[in-house]
């Protein structure tokens, strides 16, 4: 068992957490605005095996298809009914693989961004991605308590495996002909490929697993009880545990070759460990907020963290050098509009989703710009559920109260709306006048849209 700290031989801060009011780099504005295209979370990343192309998801229910050596945004699609959880990009470099709360998996072609196919069977999230290394097979972890198996040039599935009492939480494929997959409880299950027989299954600790790796004959897993652990691919025994980071791990990245692992946590730090000696070598610190994602360059040397602000950071893992994205932490226009009362408190837990400003900055939901007396489901070219736009709702102070009272499930039933009750009474007045106020202000400095039609 290692913890960070054991054989650590520096831990230099590779950005500094400037406050906003005093924020200055340096850096040229046209850099730092590189590896901004989300308007949520950066919920993960994969890197094509030459380099050249980055895919990100994120909350906001978009796939980015990025140019790597310029930060760039080649294209965003928009294929999801719900935030992204998974990205991977298949053999051969030429497709890309995403996977959502909607249940569904998405193939996209990473030169136009066009969608190939849409794959659906999950009865609930799919969370996790895998591609066999001969590109063939696809595999997906589901919610649902299904692991499944897919054609890819049949596009349909093959098979499935599972338990329905369990999330699965994370899938992998191993070098032999077989399937490792990572549950709610913190445990892992390997099935043979070909039989789907349950090969080993190592007791859950009641800590979900947020994440899982495997190459060769190692499988590597990340917890929320802030553990990365090693386990051997064969047999199922735990091989090391790394310790000693904040809680919860949310994302793990492996080195092409094997060398270097880093591991991010929901406290904005970044871990860089050893694997053969199975030590920590350096802590990044980076500015965007909880670390959802990982993912190495070919080259071993470059890593890209996705974050909670939406962005992306670049860091040569050599010296612990941020050397691409934001050095601040990225706020969109309507988040500069919040202030300390009780309302503006509450909205915090909206903002991730809806703007204030005339320009949906990209977010998961519709904007809430002049807000009260309209008509609900009528922002143009958003995607609403066909009970919303149904409905009949004006929005008023009343109707926004009654939502927050009984939530969306009952309030207008078959919507997408996510839960988001307030019970407290004094808590509701005090956000829904909040909202009321704010989002009848005219548009904010700082927002680059026009005014949508209402």
């Amino acid at each position: 068992m290692a913890g960070f700290g054991a054989g650590l031989r520096s831990v230099p801060l590779a950005v500094v957490l400037f406050a906003l009011a005093t924020f200055g780099t340096g850096i040229a504005a046209p850099a730092s605005e590189r590896f901004v295209a989300h308007g949520g979370a950066v919920r993960d990343l994969a890197v094509t095996a030459d380099g050249r192309a980055l895919v990100s998801g994120g909350f906001d229910y978009a796939v980015v298809l990025w140019e790597r050596a310029t930060g760039t945004p080649r294209a965003r699609v928009v294929a999801h009914d719900g935030p992204v959880n998974d990205v991977i990009v298949l053999p051969g470099g030429a497709i890309a693989a995403s996977a959502g709360d909607d249940g569904a998996i998405v193939l996209l072609d990473i030169g136009s961004g066009a969608v190939v196919a849409r794959l659906f069977g999950h009865e609930a999230k799919v969370v996790a991605l895998a591609a066999r290394a001969g590109g063939e097979e696809l595999a997906s972890a589901g919610w649902d308590g299904t692991v499944r198996l897919w054609s890819i040039a049949e596009r349909r599935e093959r098979t499935r495996f599972g338990d329905p009492d369990r999330r699965y939480t994370g899938v992998a494929f191993l070098a032999e002909d077989g399937l490792v997959a990572a549950d709610h409880t913190g445990s892992l299950t390997r099935w043979d490929g070909v039989s789907g027989r349950v090969r080993w299954r190592t007791p859950g600790n009641g800590f979900p697993t947020t994440r899982l790796l495997a190459r060769g004959d190692l499988v590597i897993s990340g917890s929320i009880d802030g553990s990365v652990r090693g386990w051997n691919a064969e047999d199922g025994r735990e091989r090391f545990r790394l310790e000693g980071q904040e809680k919860p791990v949310l994302s793990l990245a492996l080195s092409d070759d094997g060398a270097w692992l880093a591991s991010g946590t929901a406290a904005g730090t970044i871990y860089l460990w050893h694997v053969a000696e199975q030590r920590g070598e350096r802590v990044l610190r980076a500015p965007g907020g909880a670390v959802w994602s990982l993912a190495f360059a070919p080259d071993g040397r470059t890593l890209y963290s996705g974050h909670g602000d939406g962005a992306i950071r670049v860091w040569d893992i050599s010296n612990g050098q941020q050397i691409g994205g934001p050095h601040a932490l990225q706020l969109a226009a309507s988040e500069r509009l919040l202030g300390d009362e009780r309302g503006a408190q509450l909205f915090r837990k909206c903002i991730g989703c809806h703007s204030l400003t005339p320009d949906d900055e990209h977010k998961a939901g519709p904007t809430f710009y002049h807000l009260i007396g309209r008509r609900a489901g009528t922002v143009p070219g958003y995607p609403y559920s066909e009970a919303l736009r149904r409905s009949g709702i004006v929005w008023t102070e009343e109707t926004l109260g009654r939502l927050f009272e009984l939530g969306p499930e009952a309030f207008v039933p078959g919507s997408r709306m996510p839960l988001q009750r307030v019970p407290d009474p004094q808590d509701r007045a005090a956000l829904v006048a909040y909202i009321a106020r704010i989002s009848a202000r005219e548009q904010a400095s700082g927002s680059n849209g026009a005014e949508s039609g209402r």
